[in-house]
C-alpha cells in the first residue's frame, strides 16, 4: 500500500531486521516498560517472521508496526503499535489487516493475540474486527496485570473489516 499525504509518502512494507531500532522507538512511546521488547529480540522477530510482519512508513519514518509469526496453522500477532501522534488515523487497522489477510486468503485458520485487559482502544479495534476473548490470562504482564487472549477464525469477518477503509493522513 502506498499513498500521498500532504506531500509525504505513506506505505506499508515487510519488516526487515534493520528496522529493529525504529520499531524499538515506537515501542518506547507505546508500551509500559515491562512490555517493551529489546532491539535484539525485535531484530530476531523481524528476521524470523518478516514475511508476515510489517512496518507503516510516513515520510520514510517508521510510525507503526505489526509483528506476526505463523505458528502451525495460526497467525500470532506478537506486537502491534503506532506512535501516539499517529493514532486514530487508521494505521493500526491497516497493520492489523496484514495479519487478517492471512486468514482471509486461507494461509492460516485463525489469528490470535494477547492484550492487556485495560487497553480499551486496542480491545475496541480487535472486537470491531471480529476477535473474541478466548481466555483470561491471569498475571500475564510483567507488572501483574491480566491479559486476554483473543481469537478470530471467521474469514468473512476478516475480509469485511479490511475492505474499503484506508489509513488517513
Amino acid at each position: 500500500m502506498r499513498a500521498e499525504c500532504g506531500g509525504c509518502a505513506h506505505a506499508v512494507r515487510e519488516c526487515r531486521a534493520s528496522d529493529a531500532p525504529l520499531i524499538y522507538s515506537v515501542e518506547l512511546s507505546s508500551f509500559k516498560p515491562h512490555d517493551i521488547y529489546s532491539p535484539e529480540i525485535l531484530k530476531f522477530l523481524c528476521a524470523y517472521c518478516g514475511d508476515s510482519s510489517y512496518v507503516y512508513l510516513a515520510c520514510n519514518d517508521v510510525v507503526g508496526y505489526i509483528i506476526t509469526c505463523i505458528e502451525g496453522g495460526a497467525a500470532h500477532v506478537i506486537s502491534l503499535a503506532v506512535r501516539p501522534e499517529y493514532r486514530r488515523r487508521g494505521i493500526g487497522r491497516a497493520l492489523l489487516c496484514t495479519a487478517l489477510n492471512l486468514l482471509a486468503r486461507g494461509r492460516v485458520s485463525e489469528v490470535f493475540l494477547e492484550v492487556r485487559v485495560s487497553n480499551e482502544p486496542a480491545l475496541r479495534l480487535y472486537t470491531s474486527a471480529g476477535f473474541t476473548i478466548s481466555e483470561v490470562l491471569r498475571g500475564y504482564y510483567g507488572d501483574g496485570e491480566d491479559g486476554y487472549r483473543l481469537r478470530l477464525r471467521d474469514r468473512e469477518a476478516a475480509r469485511r473489516f479490511c475492505t474499503g477503509r484506508r489509513a488517513a493522513c
